[in-house]
């Protein structure tokens, strides 16, 4: 599937003030089932520098210096990337024991993946309801996945909050509702209670939302990669009731969702701020 991405973010301020650098996540995130065939990021007004690198965990980052006051500052992005469909059940646990949690990755792995087994978040609700969930399944690492995912689509309010660090875990389960971010949270505390590593992906959502649950087209979106010994990083997203086999379009992943921003910056000045965004998905 190709996809034309038309993504603007416009702030305004009440008086000019002196913008602080900004960090953007914004350049689709490459692998072997994602190709960028073109990226523009347009910046108005114009940094003095923008700087692209690496961050550590392999995500796109640009970093923008200004020098002079403005009352405005307008990013815009446009780029067409390819994903490729695949079946995301197409693989064998290995080691076989894998398939039964809670997960016990090898030495090696727990090493690795350290930063993304964490268990801030985790308190003992958190780890009732996900011990609560697995013994449903009978400790099937698959289908305790998909019953989270079903879990939180089912049983939880959607709503749509454009700014803001995610909730915690425990306030979102208690509350009942959530944004996609807050949802992803909570499915990633879940996880984590039962010994599996995971990370949070922002990006965008190209398929077809149920009726149900509004279109996830035209917002950011969030959702959760969990590593899967034998299947790798695997994609669970609770706001679509989908496991992700080629409609998401991921920016960056990390451990720490406040990280991954896709805009953080700050200003020098008493002005006030006011923030427009815009997401326009085209599939081909």
């Amino acid at each position: 599937m190709i996809a034309n991405i038309h993504h603007s973010l416009a702030y305004t301020y009440s008086e000019p003030v002196y913008l602080e650098p900004h960090v953007l996540y914004v350049h689709p995130r490459k692998s072997s089932l994602l190709t960028v065939k073109s990226f523009d990021l347009s910046i108005s007004p114009t940094p003095v520098q923008i700087s692209k690198n690496l961050d550590p965990e392999g995500n796109i980052q640009n970093i923008l210096f200004f020098k002079e006051p403005t009352s405005s500052l307008a990013i815009k992005i446009n780029a067409v990337v390819e994903t490729t469909e695949f079946n995301p059940f197409d693989f064998v646990y290995f080691p076989f024991e894998s398939k039964r949690l809670p997960m016990r990755y090898s030495d090696a792995y727990v090493k690795t993946l350290a930063p993304y087994l964490g268990l801030d978040g985790v308190t003992p609700v958190i780890e009732q309801t996900a011990r609560h969930l697995a013994s449903q399944v009978q400790w099937s690492t698959s289908e305790f996945l998909s019953d989270v995912n079903a879990f939180i689509y089912k049983q939880f309010a959607y709503e749509i909050r454009e700014e803001g660090a995610p909730n915690t875990p425990e306030f979102t389960l208690m509350n009942r509702k959530g944004s996609c971010r807050d949802y992803a949270v909570l499915f990633s505390a879940l996880c984590r209670a039962m010994g599996l590593a995971t990370r949070f992906v922002s990006g965008y959502y190209t398929g077809i939302a149920p009726v149900d649950v509004p279109n996830q087209t035209h917002h950011l979106h969030a959702w959760v990669e969990v590593y899967l010994p034998g299947g790798g990083w695997r994609g669970y997203d609770p706001t679509q009731h989908e496991v992700v086999a080629g409609n998401h379009i991921p920016l960056a992943a990390s451990c720490l969702p406040e990280e991954i921003t896709p805009v953080y910056g700050t200003y020098r000045g008493a002005a006030t701020s006011t923030l427009t965004t815009e997401v326009f998905i085209q599939r081909v």
